[in-house]
């Protein structure tokens, strides 16, 4: 048995290498589709389906929503179904140890952290429990890469002393490399993998004292013999019993929990799965075409088999050396397709897709080799059968007649061929369809009015030490100096807000308005706050739509005041002016009231596709919040934004030389940055859908150029008799045109149920949306029209003598 499969082997190898042409064209095809699907299936492995990097993280649970410390303590406290938990926030931390400021990713930790995630040291010890508490000693574990670029790597770090945001820290360990922390996302300025940890009663006392600010992402580990069904229910009584105790803080709050991995990948996989779906897609039209490709081959090869045949070989084994073959031709095309693989993931992580989680990880591993060769042998198995085994019924006796014409192949054979090419096209128009709509989506995205102008707009984000920086006079002191010093540069607008539209920041209070029925602690309306300077909706050019801005009279001995945004005007002052109107914080002061002395326009905070939410902005010179200290810089001018970065930099640092400056870019690479996720997928399935449209108009292309050259005879014929070459031309095209009808129409019924499925990537758009469905359908058409006009040119050369003389 194994004699006669090297001899397969082996003959089938000699036979490729005689039809280089036809092994070229199949392994390409084959390369293409198979390359595409193991880049992509390599993404689903790392991000689905590989577990996470922790012991037993099939026990890892995470409650949905943020927590603040003390309700996590409580939890911790009160529950029965978890052995151990943990809880981190990221915070940028400076660093003044070398030779200039930087900010460096810092994580405030629980540090139960360490133990639930299982984190590894390599030099030293983590932060033990006993040592976590409020008023303890600032000690910091730092992670690998910190280690290496800025204490020298080097075994003396233990006992060091570093300089973090103005106080000294002692270093006590290093983590292993292999540790990460499960942030939820790959990307985005807050999902850095922090390079410092250290205790957040220590790190940041006041944000870790206030049971109202919920900011802590937590992570349990269920007791072996516990569901997360189980504990689910103990967490719900606990959150009654923590509604009646701290009904302001908690009530109407349900936490839930969920399974670590589904937390960090659950955005992710509608549209993975998505994307397999179309490459999958893509591999079937490489299928249909080395199927074609094969049909072709076998029709060529009559006489060979009618020989071999006649010489006493089976059908079995003639079917079993053609489908050893297409096999061979399959694992090349897999071989080569591996190759484009690695080229793709390479691109892949340069593009570096905020929506996907742990991207850094994709790479061609044991699974994705599997999943290759799996791929590769089961299509040459699958696709090589059917003209294997329709070659081997080839009728004996017509073969090996000299001169006839059975080299053509039955209607049959001509039939299954115009199938596949109809396939091919049909599914390409679902493909081509699928990525027009994701185009036509991120245009509407791209064209939406984020309600102020980002041109000429410098953006950069500084947050002030707290070592010297911890009071409120001196941080104003800080932000009226720095604002002087960009205001007085020429052809300058300058001003600070807390949070940067479309950067991914937020902050929400609730709050009440004066005059108004009390309501229960807990249920007063949230709102989302804003903190900024005056000359900042200038210098966006955010409009002033009513009442007044912030002037230099609003300071913080003066009368509170805010302006609201048009979407909280609508929502809590719908038949109202609400210019003098006073609200408050619903945790502060019972007579801390602000005027409403200015009404503005409503702009894209979050994301350009979402509508903004109720809003008030604060002047930053008034504020009560000592831990506010981080701020982001806007500057307009008409200066290039290099030269303009240079200039800011130097202002800043004439006020104060230690604080570093992050996040500097121009409000047109926010605006990009905000929607790199939909163009990431809109790319994507772009590139698959050219892939598709290209196998496709192959596919055309191959069937008919080889029914040419099956009907040279009746072409000669038809010739001879007088026919011009526009009814040639017509002939040929025609047929193509058929094929490309059917393929369309068949394309068409597919794609309309199937694009339901990308709602939820679609903005401005719908998912049968017809203009997208008719403009694709045209290019379609036209592409096969182009690949049949091409064979059909070469069918008007034919000579009738010469074709009348080969028959």
């Amino acid at each position: 048995m194994m004699d006669n499969l090297l001899k397969d082997v082996r003959y089938g190898v000699r036979h490729l290498l005689k039809n280089r042409g036809f092994t070229v064209v199949a392994v390409t095809a084959l390369a293409l589709g198979i390359g595409a699907n193991t880049a992509i299936f390599s993404v689903v492995n790392a991000v689905l389906l590989r577990s996470l990097p922790y012991p037993g993280a099939e026990r890892l649970v995470t409650i949905r929503s943020n927590q603040s410390l003390l309700d996590f303590v409580d939890i911790e406290a009160q529950t029965q179904s978890f052995e151990q938990a943990g809880a981190f926030v990221l915070q940028a931390f400076d660093y003044t140890g070398g030779s200039e400021p930087v900010q460096v990713q810092a994580a405030l930790i629980d540090t139960g952290l360490f133990e639930v995630l299982g984190a590894q040291i390599e030099i030293g010890r983590t932060l033990p429990r006993e040592e976590d508490r409020f008023g303890g000693d600032r000690l910091v574990v730092v992670g690998r890469g910190f280690w290496q670029r800025h204490l020298g790597g080097g075994a003396d770090v233990l006992g060091k002393t570093i300089p973090l945001s103005g106080n000294n820290y002692t270093v006590v360990g290093v983590l292993a490399s292999t540790f990460t922390t499960p942030l939820r996302r790959g990307g985005g300025a807050d999902q850095i993998e922090p390079e410092v940890f250290v205790s957040l009663r220590v790190g940041n006392p006041v944000a870790a004292s206030f049971r109202g600010v919920h900011f802590l992402r937590t992570f349990w580990r269920l007791k072996s013999d516990v569901t997360i069904a189980q504990a689910q229910s103990e967490m719900e009584v606990i959150d009654q019993r923590l509604a009646e105790q701290y009904p302001e803080e908690n009530k109407g709050r349900r936490r839930v929990l969920v399974p670590l991995k589904e937390n960090l990948v659950g955005d992710t996989r509608p549209f993975l799965l998505l994307l397999f779906g179309a490459v999958g897609l893509v591999l079937l039209i490489a299928c249909a075409n080395f199927a074609n490709l094969l049909l072709a081959q076998a029709a060529s090869r009559h006489r060979e088999i009618a020989v071999r045949s006649a010489l006493g070989a089976g059908r079995a084994r003639l079917v079993r050396q053609m489908l050893t073959e297409s096999v061979l031709v399959a694992i090349m095309g897999g071989t080569a397709g591996l190759l484009l693989a690695l080229w793709g993931i390479s691109l892949l992580v340069a593009l570096k897709p905020a929506n996907l989680p742990r991207i850094s990880g994709v790479g061609i591993d044991g699974p994705v080799l599997l999943f290759t060769l799996v791929v590769s042998v089961v299509t040459g198995i699958l696709f090589g059968l059917v003209p294997a085994w329709s070659a081997s019924r080839a009728d004996l006796n017509e073969a090996l007649k000299e001169g006839g014409r059975s080299a053509s192949g039955g209607v049959s054979k001509r039939r299954l061929r115009s199938v596949l090419v109809v396939a091919e096209l049909a599914i390409s128009l679902v493909v081509l369809i699928a990525a027009g709509l994701l185009i036509r989506s991120f245009w509407q995205l791209r064209s939406t009015d984020p309600g102020f102008d980002p041109r000429g707009v410098v953006t950069m984000r500084i947050e002030l030490p707290e070592s010297r920086y911890r009071e409120i006079p001196k941080q104003n002191q800080f932000r009226t100096q720095v604002l002087d010093e960009l205001n007085s540069l020429p052809g300058v607008e300058a001003a600070l807000i807390s949070e940067l539209p479309l950067g991914g920041d937020w902050l929400t209070h609730n709050f009440i308005i004066d005059g108004r029925a009390p309501l229960a602690p807990g249920d007063e309306p949230e709102i989302s706050t804003r903190s900024a300077t005056r000359g900042y909706f200038k210098a966006m050019r955010i409009p002033l739509v009513g009442g007044r801005d912030f002037t230099t009279q609003d300071r913080v001995d003066a009368l509170q005041v805010c302006i609201l945004n048009q979407s909280a005007v609508r929502e809590y002052f719908r038949d109202e002016n609400p210019i003098g109107a006073r609200i408050r914080w619903a945790r502060g002061n019972a007579d801390s009231w602000m005027m409403i002395v200015g009404v503005v326009g409503d702009i894209k905070h979050f994301e350009l596709g979402q509508p903004e939410q109720p809003a008030v902005y604060t002047a930053y010179e008034q504020q009560d919040q000592p831990w506010k200290r981080w701020m982001s810089v806007v500057i307009r001018s008409n200066s290039g934004p290099s030269t303009l970065t240079d200039q800011a930099k130097k202002a800043v640092w004439a006020v104060d030389s230690q604080v570093p400056l992050t996040r500097v870019q121009t409000m047109a690479e926010v605006m990009a940055a905000s929607i790199a996720e939909q163009r990431f997928n809109m790319l994507l399935l772009g590139i698959f859908a050219a892939v598709a449209l290209l196998l496709a108009s192959v596919g055309v292309y191959g069937v008919i150029s080889y029914s040419v050259t099956q009907r040279t005879h009746e072409i000669g014929i038809r010739m001879a008799l007088g026919a011009r070459t526009g009814s040639v031309l017509k002939l040929v095209v025609g047929e193509g045109l058929r094929l490309a009808a059917v393929g369309v129409g068949l394309g068409l019924a597919a794609a309309f149920a199937l694009t339901r499925l990308m709602s939820t990537f679609l903005f401005g758009v719908s998912a049968t949306d017809p203009q997208t469905f008719v403009l694709i359908s045209i290019v379609l058409v036209a592409v096969a029209l182009l690949a049949s006009y091409i064979p059909a040119r070469r069918a008007t050369k034919v000579d009738p003598m010469v074709a009348l003389r080969c028959e």
